[in-house]
């Protein structure tokens, strides 16, 4: 069993691995996608404050911003995993907002809701690098030619 502390750092490689292929095997807006994603989820540790009950200003710019770059990404080039990443990327700056508006809610509620979110966000990015991998195979565009 893996001991409790070392979740956190297990779950940055992994979103390191997933964003680290869709980088080296995804087309434009895939890799654009992964990159801003990494160095969100990078600098955001970084910015957190002491206080986390009330809104991480830093935190929620960082947030904003990740959403906003989502949302071009998905205008620019029309997929619909870019739709879903720009959906869950809005979810991401909501839930600060809802815990802080309804008191009822556990802080680790937040936690979870943003864990839960993270993972949908590496899942649709880790199909949409399948998925693109799968379809240049099938089209033989990823067979290089002397």
């Amino acid at each position: 069993m893996v001991p409790e502390y070392l979740i956190p750092y297990i779950a940055y490689v992994v979103a390191l691995v997933v964003c680290g292929v869709a980088i080296w095997k995804g087309d434009r807006p895939l890799r654009l996608a992964a990159t801003v994603l990494i160095i969100a989820w990078a600098i955001t540790p970084i910015f957190m404050g002491r206080d986390r009950h009330i809104l991480d200003y830093p935190i929620t710019i960082i947030d904003t911003n990740t959403a906003l770059i989502m949302v071009w990404i998905s205008m620019r080039w029309r997929r619909v995993w870019c739709a879903v990443l720009a959906a869950l990327t809005i979810l991401v700056v909501l839930v600060p907002f809802v815990h802080l508006s309804d008191p009822g809610i556990h802080l680790y509620n937040r936690y979870a809701a943003n864990n839960i979110i993270s993972n949908f966000q590496l899942v649709v990015i880790a199909v949409a690098t399948w998925r693109l991998v799968r379809d240049r195979r099938r089209s033989g565009e990823g067979v290089l030619q002397p």
